[in-house]
């Protein structure tokens, strides 16, 4: 079954022009050099391709009209950062422009120089042109119950099978795309709806959307299947047109906020462009920095030109530690407190040592920094509604201040949208906690919105507090275009670490160098090769991975490795280039040493970092062959023997190496950097730091939100006798109870403003009632929302926070809270009373998983959240425990159970040496 499967990952190899959009036409060049290729992207959209512009031109800009040719009457657009402002330089660039409006209504788009109203270059757009629109591909039917109507192309990279049937019953089946004869042999496995590669389950009329990889289009493709592998069998297919005519999938440049300017200049590679965020922020975007020079800091200043009288910016780590290597990474740089952009006049990348700027970019004395905007004051409307001010904060953000509402309409919803007026059918945007839901009252309140998904304010006209079952404005805000404000830092950043989450799948290549535990994929270029490596580990704790020190087996001794630190302080994670001398601590006489404490130099560029769910996830890249003795050269063929370790750091000098635990490749491991595309990493499921073995309660431990779990998976489980639930709780258990991340009943520590995935298996089917719990976040202690009165759902002492809601109709929803059932099963009997520790017990338990997918929700507790809210079932008393909700600064204290003194108090005490597998 591999075997195929990684035959049927490998990559489809072929020539294929690739998929911009519909064309237009070429532009017409007149003056300065304007010359491109424009499609249609989508209907209000334009795709610029190999576009060139000189950039001299005194008043040019991107323009567009509805007249026959280019003219004054034509309006600005703004250029692919959304600003509307004097175009920059371009050599053979790509550009994506956005219409303010749909583009049947213009008839060119030119590069047009207002002040001498010359047209510089242009493309005519045909009076009757089409834009590009999804595309009904016909129905689908075949074996095992397969059927949709219609099978609808949306854009180049989704598909959607409407209404979706099929069976579950074939053992093997995946949805496979590929061209010439529907054969595995042709095709290759994409992921389902769900982002899996796992064997279909069973579909019953569910819209079902599938998602081709970034780099991917369907006009590469000349079919889609559902493909049973290990029978061969194509149960059903559908051909994809030879030429599409489909919206472009886009992936928009984020928006970081006013450029200032571009650091390339070649020296140390430096390179990356510097973005003004606010008056006191800095975003250096696809930032990178070889990290050689020895003592090289940002810096910014106040004299003509860059020198050392400039004032060091904190990077991401230290300020007062010299620049590590960057890769195309995307950095935030604040001020120093009180000081604004406009008391500075250059911003500089400096090596302090060598006196010299490796790159810089000026500041203009005027330069107008994005600031929040007020797009409406003192408005009023019905139902007692009314707002001092509706303020634009950043890209993604609104801000109602001093906002009432008495509540009582009964639709009524924050909407946003496009055109002239709000309509029905606009966007619901959701309230302050997160949720979208018919509002509540509100007095003299300050409510802050988070636009949904990938929503801007460049995406919409107006906003407004809206009735839609009367489709009654209360209060309204235009919102013009081009605003000049921020961006929003905080989501752009869990954006980039959610996507470097997902990295995995860009490395063809990946294995397991020690099971369960260190994963490694990589990537191989012509003289340098890219890392990727996971590792369940917990804080306070190194993982190595690296090339061994003797050729034909695997030994640490001599080997050249990255080191990979998560610090107990905030779970930072750092990478460094060692070089292992030997056994001993590093010292002078060498030992466990970072390359630059032997004479040796930092040759890691670091892509990505991250710790979060008990695994640390890095990308790093190296050349094949370094100047450094230290290093070893990688060979591009043949075996390369690796060793890879894990092991604790020293409590008072958190970047020294302490020997490795147990945790440490003892057979021969070889990998072969240049082989076909093979992947043998399964998902590394959550770790959590270990407790003292033949710990005698079984359950209620402390997740800290120090530990960064973000995710917790809820399953059933037992409640593990005398020392289990009631032993933690004090109430007598229902012989069944939660189980979170593989732990029963754990307390869960959450912080307010974050975000946090719930995936529920506690059952679907309510007639089951034994195994059916559907899953919700409370203040009542004991659960059960079924079993009360409806009157006191909702209410203090009965919250629904999340789960199982009220919908907008105030009704009981559970739909996010259930999912496919799984148990935590006795393998013979119950033997918690024989089990010595928690360990043993659970070695005496089996997973048991029905066929199906697990609900998932999100949840992020705000500051109305109560300090203690629970985690329950909604059908059943007493099956959950305590979640304990703090604010980001606050220090976290240990929760007593009913009968226990406090569980864990020494926790950091953990013996590192024996960690839990989760498998």
């Amino acid at each position: 079954m591999r075997g195929i499967l990684q035959l049927l990952l490998l990559v489809c190899h072929g020539v294929w022009a690739k998929y911009y959009g519909k064309f237009i036409g070429r532009m017409e060049t007149l003056q300065h050099g304007v010359s491109g290729i424009v499609y249609a992207a989508t209907e209000d959209s334009l795709y610029l391709v190999n576009f060139t512009y000189d950039g001299s031109g005194p008043d040019a800009f991107f323009w567009a009209g509805s007249a026959p040719d280019p003219d004054g009457a034509g309006e600005i657009l703004a250029d692919e950062n959304g600003r509307r402002e004097r175009l920059r330089r371009y050599n053979h660039e790509n550009v994506v422009i956005k219409l303010d409006r749909p583009i049947r209504n213009y008839r060119y788009l030119a590069v047009y120089c207002r002040r001498y109203s010359a047209n510089f270059g242009w493309v005519r757009i045909p009076h009757d042109f089409e834009p590009p629109a999804p595309q009904d591909l016909g129905f689908l039917s075949g074996g095992h119950g397969i059927a949709a109507d219609p099978v609808v192309l949306l854009d180049s990279r989704t598909m959607q099978l409407t209404n979706f049937h099929y069976d579950g019953g074939a053992p093997d089946a995946h949805f496979l795309v590929g061209r010439g004869e529907v054969s595995g042999a042709n095709g290759i496995a994409i992921a389902d709806d769900k982002g899996s590669l796992d064997k279909l389950g069973r579909y019953a009329g569910q819209n079902v959307t599938l998602s081709l990889h970034r780099e991917a289009s369907w006009d590469q493709y000349e079919w889609l299947s559902i493909y049973c592998i290990k029978a061969s069998q194509d149960f059903a297919h559908i051909r994809i047109p030879d030429k599409l005519s489909v919206p472009l999938a886009q992936e928009m440049a984020p928006y970081f906020g006013k450029l200032l300017g571009n650091l390339d200049t070649g020296i140390h590679g430096v390179g990356g462009k510097l973005y003004l965020a606010s008056e006191d922020t800095l975003v250096l975007q696809d930032f990178t920095y070889d990290g050689t020079g020895p003592d090289a800091h940002f810096l910014i200043g106040t004299t003509d030109k860059p020198d050392g009288s400039g004032t060091v910016i904190d990077n991401q780590a230290d300020s007062a530690t010299p620049l590590s290597a960057y890769s195309k990474s995307t950095v935030e740089l604040k001020l120093p407190a009180g000081k604004k952009i406009t008391d500075y006049r250059w911003f500089s990348v400096y090596c302090k040592k060598a006196q010299t700027s490796f790159a810089h970019v000026d500041i203009p004395s005027n330069v107008d920094y994005p600031r929040p905007a007020i797009v409406a004051a003192h408005i009023s409307g019905a139902h007692n509604t009314r707002a001092e001010a509706i303020v634009v904060h950043d890209k993604r953000t609104l801000v109602l201040k001093n906002f009432y509402y008495d509540g009582s309409a009964p639709d009524a919803f924050f909407l946003a949208g496009k055109g002239e007026s709000p309509r029905p059918d606009g966007t619901k945007i959701p309230d302050e906690t997160g949720r979208v839901r018919k509002l509540a009252g509100y007095v003299n309140a300050t409510v802050r919105l988070t636009l949904p998904g990938n929503l801007t304010v460049d995406d919409i006209d107006w906003f407004a507090v809206y009735c839609i079952t009367y489709a009654e404005t209360f209060i309204q805000a235009k919102v013009p275009k081009g605003l000049n404000v921020p961006p929003n830092i905080k989501l752009l950043l869990k954006e980039s670490s959610m996507q470097a989450q997902q990295r995995p799948g860009d490395f063809s290549n990946c294995e397991a160098i020690i099971s369960n535990r260190i994963q490694v994929g990589w990537h191989l270029q012509t003289d340098t090769i890219t890392f990727h490596v996971r590792a369940q580990t917990v804080p306070g704790q190194w993982t190595a991975f690296g090339v061994s020190g003797v050729k034909d087996r695997s030994a640490m001794v001599g080997a050249d490795v990255a080191v990979i630190f998560v610090r107990r302080d905030h779970s930072h994670v750092s990478v460094s280039d060692y070089y292992l001398s030997s056994k001993a601590q590093c010292s002078s006489n060498g030992g466990v040493c970072p390359d630059t404490r032997v004479g040796g130099t930092e040759d890691l560029q670091l892509v990505s970092a991250q710790y979060e769910n008990g695994v640390v996830d890095v990308v790093y890249s190296r050349k094949l062959a370094t100047a450094d003795s230290n290093d070893k050269t990688i060979a591009p063929t043949g075996r390369v023997a690796v060793v890879a370790a894990q092991g604790p750091t020293n409590m008072e000098q958190p970047d020294t190496v302490l020997y490795h635990t147990m945790v440490v490749t003892r057979d021969d491991t070889f990998l072969q950097f240049n082989r076909n595309a093979e992947r043998h990493c399964p998902p590394l499921a959550p770790v959590l730091p270990a407790p003292a073995e033949g710990r005698a309660v079984f359950g209620g431990r402390n997740i800290w939100k120090n530990f960064n779990v973000t995710t917790f998976r809820a399953q059933i489980g037992p409640t593990g006798g005398s020392r289990g639930y009631e032993k933690v709780t004090g109430q007598s258990g229902w012989g069944i109870s939660w189980w979170i991340n593989e732990e029963l009943i754990p307390v869960l520590h959450v912080e307010r403003g974050k975000t946090y995935t719930f995936v529920v298996e506690g059952g679907v089917d309510p007639s089951n009632s034994a195994r059916y719990h559907p899953f919700y976040i409370t203040d009542s202690s004991k659960g059960g929302g079924s079993k009360e009165d409806p009157a006191v759902l909702g209410k203090p002492g009965h919250l629904l926070l999340a789960g199982v809601v009220l919908d907008s109709e105030n009704k009981v929803d559970v739909s996010n809270g259930t999912g496919r059932y799984c148990e935590w099963q006795h393998k013979t009997v119950d033997m918690s009373d024989e089990s010595v520790t928690w360990e043993s017990f659970k070695q005496t338990l089996r997973l048991q998983c029905d066929n199906g997918q697990p609900g998932t929700f999100t949840w992020t507790p705000d500051k109305d959240t109560p300090r203690l809210v629970y985690y329950q079932c909604f059908t059943h008393y007493y099956l959950g425990w305590k979640i304990v909700v703090t604010d980001p600064e606050e220090a976290e204290e240990p929760m007593e159970s009913a009968t226990s003194p406090v569980l864990l108090s020494h926790l950091l005490l953990f013996s590192l040496a024996y960690l839990v597998s989760f498998c």
